[in-house]
C-alpha cells in the first residue's frame, strides 16, 4: 500500500451528526473500525498521551516487546495487574451504540485495534480484534489457552505467582500482540474481508495510519466504500482517505441510536423519550438486545 503521504489529496466533507445518521441509514454494510480514542472515555489511558500515556510509567521496550517478554515475562502480567488495580473500565456511550447499531443490523462487524474486550462486554458480537486481547493468554510452548477475569488478575495472591506457568512447562502470555509479534493471521485476513466487502467505513477514535492498520481503510476506500471519520480532529485520513467526518466524541454515535431506533416509545415529550432510550442503554451493566449476526466467512 502507498504511503498516506502520496495520496493524491481529496476533500473531505465535515457532516453532522444528523448527516451521519442518514448515511448509517442509506448504507448496505457497515464496518468499523475502532482505536483508543473510543475506550478512552471508559478512563483508560492512551499509550503515548504525553500527560497520562501508559509509556510514560512502563518502558514499552521492556513491558511491551517480544523480546522483553522473553527476558521478563513477569513484566507484562504485573503491568496487566496494575493496571486493574487502578482502573476499572466498563463499557462507554460508543461501545454501547455501536453494539446497538449492531442489534439494529446496520453496524455488521467491529474491527477493534483495542485489547480490552469493552466492545465485548457492551454487546458487540461480531469483534474483529486486530491486536488480541489481554483478557485471555496462551501457553507460548503448547498453545494452551488460559481465560482470564478482571477478580482474578486483581488478586493480590495472583501478584505473587507471575507469571503463570503452564503445566507443560512454559510459561503464558496475554493474547494481547506486543510490538515485534505479527498481527494473528486470522484476525488481518478478516479485517481485509470485511474492509472489501463495506460499503461504509466507520473509522471511531483512531488516526488509523499506522500499517498495517492503515491498510483497512484504505481496502474499503480501494473497493469504492464512503470512509467516515468520528474523531476529535483532523486525522492522517483527512483529505486523502476519509470522504466525510464528524467532528467530535466517539460517545455522540449515541445520538446516531437515537434517530435511527426504529420505533422510539411514545410520550408525551419526543425528545423525554429518546433520553430514557439512551438513559437505559447507558447503565454500567445495560446490554442492548443484540441479535445473532449472519454467518460469515475473522492502538493508536
Amino acid at each position: 500500500m502507498q504511503g498516506l503521504e502520496q495520496l493524491r489529496r481529496k476533500r473531505t466533507e465535515h457532516i453532522s451528526i444528523e448527516r451521519l445518521a442518514d448515511e448509517l441509514r442509506n448504507a448496505r454494510y457497515v464496518v468499523a473500525l475502532t482505536g483508543a480514542g473510543v475506550s478512552a472515555e471508559s478512563g483508560i489511558p492512551t499509550f503515548r498521551d504525553p500527560s497520562d500515556g501508559l509509556w510514560r510509567r512502563y518502558d514499552p521496550a521492556v513491558y511491551a516487546t517480544i523480546w522483553g517478554f522473553w527476558r521478563h515475562p513477569s513484566k507484562i502480567w504485573l503491568l496487566l495487574h496494575e493496571f486493574l488495580n487502578e482502573h476499572d473500565p466498563v463499557p462507554n456511550r460508543a461501545h454501547l451504540a455501536l453494539a446497538r447499531l449492531e442489534a439494529l443490523g446496520i453496524v455488521q462487524a467491529v474491527v477493534t485495534q483495542n485489547v480490552d474486550n469493552l466492545h465485548q462486554d457492551a454487546g458487540s458480537r461480531r469483534v474483529i480484534e486486530y491486536h488480541g486481547n489481554l483478557m485471555s493468554a496462551s501457553c507460548y510452548r503448547c498453545g494452551a489457552k488460559m481465560q482470564l477475569t478482571k477478580q482474578m488478575a486483581r488478586n493480590p495472591s495472583f501478584k505473587k505467582k507471575l507469571p503463570p506457568k503452564c503445566g507443560c512447562g512454559g510459561y503464558f502470555k496475554p493474547d494481547a500482540i506486543l510490538f515485534g509479534e505479527g498481527i494473528p493471521s486470522q484476525a488481518m485476513s478478516e479485517a481485509s474481508r470485511e474492509a472489501e466487502a463495506c460499503d461504509l467505513m466507520l473509522v471511531v477514535g483512531t488516526s488509523a495510519t499506522v500499517h498495517p492498520a492503515s491498510d483497512i481503510p484504505y481496502r474499503a476506500m480501494k473497493r469504492g466504500a464512503k470512509v467516515i471519520e468520528v474523531n476529535l480532529e483532523e486525522t492522517g485520513l483527512t483529505n486523502r482517505i476519509s470522504d466525510m467526518i464528524y467532528i467530535g466524541r466517539a460517545s455522540d454515535l449515541m445520538q446516531t441510536v437515537q434517530l435511527l431506533e426504529p420505533h422510539p416509545p411514545e410520550s408525551a415529550s419526543g425528545e423525554d423519550s429518546a433520553n430514557s432510550a439512551v438513559e437505559v442503554l447507558t447503565e454500567p451493566n445495560a446490554r442492548p438486545d443484540v441479535q445473532e449476526p449472519p454467518v460469515r466467512g475473522s492502538s493508536d
